[in-house]
């Protein structure tokens, strides 16, 4: 059973929300296994949304001359396009635009604090740094610990979630999604970008991560990948008590 409930939309025709239900039977199902993972907690799930609705998303995933990347040819990270929340996804494809959105609903929340224990998460609305990603041909994304802070809102970064959807992508192409041992010593574990599989990661400074290899999947091909992170507010010693509403005395 996927995680996506499809309705009939007033504009588009069918559209899709993510089923509470669903979602919390598949937490269920994976939380043993995210928390035991090496060399971090994670956790990949294949059929996330059913191959049917993850198939119609990736055709409408914009391509490398369908949006207005921002590209990326640095040392660390070559042949990478996104940034395209600076101009407020306007660019993107409205289904896509609503798989955001979902993503920070209250049902993916619920299913993420079900999965992880980790309680209280907050969502971020601009997607800084994340949103939609596309490495083409030769890119690569170096070996690196997220960064730790949302300095807007002073919060703790807990969480990274990555969706694929890319179609048909072949083992030889590379682009496996690689998680390193806190030494830097050892790739303990890899991922494939295989569509509809979703990806759930703890953030940590020495939770090594990468696809360090030059991809070798056809011109005109690349990684297609969506990425949210997710937040924690940190209790301030100076924060007030708690209190419920306080209502003023009736009026005489």
């Amino acid at each position: 059973m996927s995680a996506a409930t499809l309705e009939e939309g007033p504009l588009r025709g069918p559209s899709f929300f993510l089923d509470r239900t669903a979602l919390r039977a598949l937490a269920l199902a994976h939380r043993g296994q995210y928390a035991a993972a090496r060399p971090y907690p994670h956790v990949a799930i294949d059929g996330f949304l059913g191959t049917p609705l993850a198939s119609a998303l990736a055709g409408l995933f914009p391509g490398a001359n369908d949006a207005s990347w921002k590209r990326r040819d640095h040392v660390e990270q070559a042949a990478r396009l996104g940034q395209l929340q600076r101009k407020a996804f306007e660019e993107v494809p409205g289904a896509l635009r609503h798989l955001l959105s979902e993503f920070s609903s209250m049902s993916f929340i619920d299913f993420l604090e079900s999965l992880t224990g980790v309680q209280g998460l907050i969502t971020d609305p601009h997607f800084r740094g994340a949103g939609l990603h596309l490495t083409l041909r030769g890119g690569h994304l170096a070996l690196h610990a997220d960064f730790n802070r949302d300095r807007f809102r002073a919060l703790t970064r807990r969480l990274t979630v990555l969706y694929y959807l890319n179609p048909d992508w072949e083992a030889a192409w590379g682009g496996d999604l690689e998680l390193w041992s806190a030494d830097l010593s050892r790739c303990e574990t890899r991922i494939a970008p295989l569509l509809d599989r979703l990806v759930v990661m703890a953030h940590g400074d020495d939770y090594w991560h990468g696809h360090p290899t030059p991809l070798e999947c056809p011109e005109g091909r690349g990684r297609a990948a969506i990425a949210a992170y997710f937040y924690t507010a940190e209790t301030s010693p100076d924060a007030p008590e708690p209190h419920s509403a306080i209502w003023a005395p009736p009026r005489p």
